[in-house]
């Protein structure tokens, strides 16, 4: 499943090629329906190969949204990845790092919860935008 979600756009493969090591990389999941109102969550989490060194496959899912899939890179045991609020963004130290555009995004979502994901290389939230997709905002490096 990992290696069909990661293979799914050229252009993305393309685009996650040229990340950084730790860098990660988000997918639409495959075709599911959206997630009942109130149950943002992270579905799961497992270890897979990318490009020949250890990634951890995450997907989550936001209340009435399609889930996703986000590939770090890094092994599942180094990564944190946890559904916060912006109270436990500023406990962490992140709200302060997001701009007023994405502080907007992230109170917007249900619940007020956003995707926090952590490695041992940086931190980022996934809000949703303007397009209805999850995308990256760097809160740590």
């Amino acid at each position: 499943m990992a290696a069909t979600a990661c293979s799914a756009s050229d252009d993305a493969g393309a685009a996650q090629a040229r990340k950084p090591a730790g860098a990660p990389h988000t997918t639409p999941a495959a075709a599911k329906p959206p997630a009942p109102a109130g149950t943002s969550r992270i579905l799961g989490k497992r270890d897979f190969v990318l490009r020949g060194a250890p990634a951890c496959d995450i997907r989550y899912v936001y209340a009435g949204h399609a889930p996703e899939t986000l590939f770090w890179e890094e092994p599942c045991a180094s990564v944190t990845a946890m559904m916060v609020t912006r109270p436990e963004l500023e406990k962490l130290g992140r709200w302060s790092r997001l701009d007023s555009f994405a502080q907007k995004f992230v109170t917007a979502l249900p619940g007020g919860q956003v995707l926090y994901v952590e490695g041992g290389f940086s931190a980022s939230v996934y809000p949703i935008g303007t397009t209805g997709q999850a995308y990256e905002v760097s809160v740590a490096d």
